[in-house]
């Protein structure tokens, strides 16, 4: 008979672990749920090589051995207050998902999991395997149970306890008797750390023989103190003892892992807005829905037949599913009641004949994320306007209201049994979201904006950007050269050698061994925290090693994320960076990239600005950049109808001067008071805080609040229109760009204060920076239409890049100009700066249009 595996999961051991890593994950009612996701995923994995398992749960009461030792588990801090609902949901989840779990008062977890681990473990027919990261269960370890640490991914054996504890797992519970557990406040004997109980087990080989030989210890203060504290060390051996006798009447059938009820689990998801387990949990239990009417089975005759079915319906979905990366069938449909199965053998033969008619096809192509169809389909890329990708439907229609997978779209659209991996359920959502598209209005965001943006989106990423690799080289040598200086410096400032991307190594020498001042401690690790906010405090209390980390870490990161990657990532046939653009990844509408994430480099820094000259024009061209200026504070203009803004971009005037002179009541502005004004008119767009305010400009909180409650007293259009835009989100969900794109605000109910405050500085600066993404991207399909000579290569945030022959730059700029400056017509001019050079960095002057011979080009070299 084969045997059986028994997997016993240390509950809460996972929710802790999963809450902080996720800690501020919440649903859109502002419930957090972060821990018990975080606990599903993990536990999923073991759902799946098990034949049995349960999960032990703390009753989350006093226990035996508080009766034993009252001050037992005394320190322990009150759990965080999102964490704590947490807990209830967490059983809930492990109903929904036909899951055995045990709990008893009087017990803790680890008495649970003993108990059940001493009962089958000596049993023929299972294999009890532990699944915990916690030390005291290691002590469990023979050959008939196995530990998993989920953490290190490993089965622990007696090899890695010997190396890791100094012992085998039968001593481990004399060594923590010895050592005790300030995190359970379990006593041990004062003074005796890991390697001595370890040294003195080896010699004495238990707890007991140890205490009956303290005369025969040889070193005189080991046998002192543990003369005086012996029985510190027998009391923390009875804590420390796992029960392997509670009374569970466990039913072991219940523990049989089965697919769970799919009605009442779907409902539990999509209650707590788990949508991207619903696949997960579908290819687990191999659940399906409904099945389709017809079903025809492969052959290429049958296949061609049924495409031009599609033809004459006048639509095709196309459904691709992946194992492990790899493509292993294709669902093809025309109605939910068509389905055409391609499997895996017949994928090569069918791909053929696909791509082949696609092209003659006029069919509707209804797809799911076009960016990778289109590596099995690339013809698909020549018929952009016959393409209705769901995934940019869906952003179109909820931008920011959660990420646009299939499971996800599913659940916020269709029932809760509709079948995931099929290409008739793309036909049911393109139905829905179609619907929706046009009663929210937002057809045109669509079909204006997001849906044609993709041709551009393909040809930038063929294009790319070429790279002076010589220069980055260059550079990141410089940077290496400034990096070691730094590191002796600080190792000098420190008087000791240590690894400083290290923060508990860095905590330690900062605070316990420097004695520095300490700011706040990790909850994680327990060490006190270092921070940019901390080592930025440290610097402004003149600590100099503070302010050499922050410049070291700063360079160190330019330099792995930049210098050192982008040499990595340049494609040897063509010398250029070609990046991934996504369009549904934000929650305003703005691209975003990645391999590598252009949209990052550092813009106002000297060293970022070297880094951008290393993007090249090739010889005989020009790199022209078209950046909007001031945009954002142009559009609160408009939509607070703020006068003297209005009036001061009309008339061209310095608007951060203008603010200066407002808030600081002075008619003379120096640069610094400019800069101040600036640091205020950008920080109130986001909804800056007194304290962020007084971080960023260097005063005090009272101070800083006094500047942005007279800032408000001067344009009380701007105090007005934040106040509508936090009351918008919050009646609604989501707030409006100009032209109409919904950027739904997840936390603003939120019952958490400071994430209730994050989401109400977005619901204020999302239709600003939305509107910005929308006319930036209506400017950029307009361009790509009207672009004659060269070719778009980038766009980032509020600026466009184009790469063109030298003799086209005059009338490739002008046009750039043009379309940028009338992509929308508002209250306020919009004004778009030109730089023309042979590289990005944009360090020249502003491209003067009216000149026309060559001397007018400012090159950037």
């Amino acid at each position: 008979m084969k045997e059986k595996t028994f997997t016993i999961i240390d509950g809460y051991g996972f929710l802790f672990r999963a809450y902080y890593v996720l800690p501020h994950l919440i649903t859109t009612t502002g419930m957090p749920i972060g821990g018990v996701y975080g606990f599903l995923n993990m536990v999923l994995k073991y759902i799946a090589h098990s034949d049995y398992l349960t999960i032990a749960l703390d009753a989350g009461k006093k226990n035996f051995r508080h009766n034993l030792y009252p001050e037992y588990k005394a320190n322990r801090v009150t759990p965080p207050e999102d964490l704590t609902p947490q807990f209830t949901i967490l059983r809930e989840a492990v109903e929904a998902f036909n899951l055995s779990y045990e709990e008893i008062e009087g017990y803790e977890a680890d008495d649970i999991i003993a108990t059940l681990a001493a009962k089958y473990a000596n049993h023929q027919d299972f294999k009890v395997v532990v699944v915990s990261s916690d030390k005291d269960l290691f002590q469990l370890l023979n050959h008939n149970i196995l530990i998993f640490d989920p953490i290190k991914n490993i089965y622990i054996d007696e090899k890695q306890v010997i190396e890791k504890f100094g012992v085998n797992s039968h001593k481990l519970l004399d060594l923590f008797s010895l050592t005790g557990d300030a995190s359970d406040n379990i006593p041990g004997v004062p003074g005796i750390g890991p390697k001595t109980a370890a040294k003195l087990l080896d010699e004495f080989d238990s707890l007991n023989n140890i205490i009956e030989n303290i005369d025969n210890i040889e070193q005189t203060r080991i046998r002192n103190i543990l003369a005086e504290h012996k029985e510190k060390a027998l009391i923390s051996r009875e804590l420390l003892s796992l029960c392997e006798k509670v009374d569970l009447q466990h039913d072991i059938a219940k523990c049989e892992v089965r697919p769970p009820n799919m009605e009442k689990l779907l409902s539990f998801l999509k209650k707590y807005e788990f949508n991207s387990l619903i696949g997960k949990m579908e290819k687990l239990f191999s659940y399906n829905g409904s099945s389709a009417k017809e079903k025809i089975e492969y052959s290429s005759e049958e296949l061609e037949k049924f495409l031009e079915h599609c033809r004459y319906e006048g639509r095709i979905a196309i459904h691709c599913h992946f194992e492990d990366n790899l493509l292993n069938k294709i669902s093809l449909s025309y109605s939910e009641s068509n389905i055409f199965y391609i499997e895996q053998d017949s994928i090569q033969d069918a791909l053929i004949i696909i791509n082949s008619t696609l092209l003659s096809n006029g069919a509707l192509k209804i797809i799911h994320n076009i960016k990778e169809i289109r590596k099995i389909f690339p013809t698909v890329e020549k018929m952009l306007d016959s393409v209705d990708d769901l995934m940019i439907m869906s952003y179109s229609l909820d931008t920011g209201k959660h990420d646009h997978s299939i499971p996800n779209i599913v659940a916020h659209n269709l029932s809760e049994n509709a079948e995931i991996f099929s290409a008739k359920t793309l036909i049911a959502i393109h139905e829905k979201l179609k619907q929706r598209l046009f009663q929210e209005k937002l057809f045109t965001i669509y079909e204006r904006f997001d849906k044609p943006l993709m041709k551009v989106i393909f040809d930038m990423e063929k294009n790319g950007i070429l790279l002076n690799i010589q220069k980055l080289q260059e550079l990141s040598d410089k940077f290496q050269q400034v990096i070691a200086v730094l590191e002796d410096e600080i190792y000098n400032l420190a008087g000791e050698r240590f690894n400083i991307a290290s923060p508990k190594q860095l905590s330690d020498v900062l605070f316990n061994k420097m004695g520095l001042n300490k700011k706040k401690k990790s909850k994680k690790s327990g060490s006190y925290s270092t921070n940019y906010e901390v080592l930025e405090a440290l610097e402004e209390e003149g600590v100099e090693i503070a302010s050499k980390i922050l410049n070291w870490r700063h360079l160190s990161k330019l330099k792995g994320t930049y210098t050192d990657a982008l040499i990595k990532q340049v494609d040897p046939l063509d010398g250029r960076i070609h990046t991934s653009f996504s369009t549904t990844a934000t929650a305003t509408g703005r691209l975003s990239s990645s391999n590598p994430n252009l949209q990052n480099i550092p813009i106002r820094s000297e060293e970022g600005n070297l880094i951008r000259q290393a993007f090249i024009a090739p010889k005989g061209h020009k790199i022209i950049s078209a950046d909007y200026s001031q945009i954002e504070l142009r559009l609160l203009a408009h939509v607070a109808n703020v006068a003297a803004f209005k009036e001061a971009f009309a008339n061209g005037q310095d608007i951060h001067e203008i603010t200066a002179r407002q808030v600081f009541g002075v008619q003379e502005i120096d640069e610094q008071l400019r800069r101040k004004a600036k640091s205020i008119n950008f920080g109130i767009i986001y909804g800056i805080s007194p304290f962020g305010l007084a971080k960023r400009l260097g005063i005090t909180i009272a101070e800083a609040a006094e500047y942005i409650n007279y800032y408000f007293s001067c344009y009380p259009e701007i105090k007005a229109y934040m106040e509508k835009a936090v009351s918008i989100a919050r009646l609604h969900g989501y707030v409006e760009t100009l032209f109409g794109r919904r950027c739904f605000v997840r936390d603003i109910n939120n019952t958490i204060p400071y994430i209730r405050q994050f989401a109400e500085r977005a619901a204020i600066n999302a239709p600003l920076q939305g509107t910005a993404a929308d006319i930036i991207k209506r400017a950029t399909i307009q361009l790509f239409d009207q672009l004659k000579v060269g070719k778009i290569i980038l766009q980032v945030h509020d600026e466009l890049l184009v790469e063109v022959e030298d003799e086209k730059v005059q009338e490739t700029a002008k046009l750039m100009k043009d379309i940028m400056e009338s992509a929308i017509e508002i209250s306020v001019p919009l004004e778009v700066e030109i730089k023309v050079g042979d590289n990005w960095g944009l360090n020249s002057l502003n491209y003067d249009l009216n000149i026309v011979n060559s001397r007018s080009i400012n090159h950037l070299n």
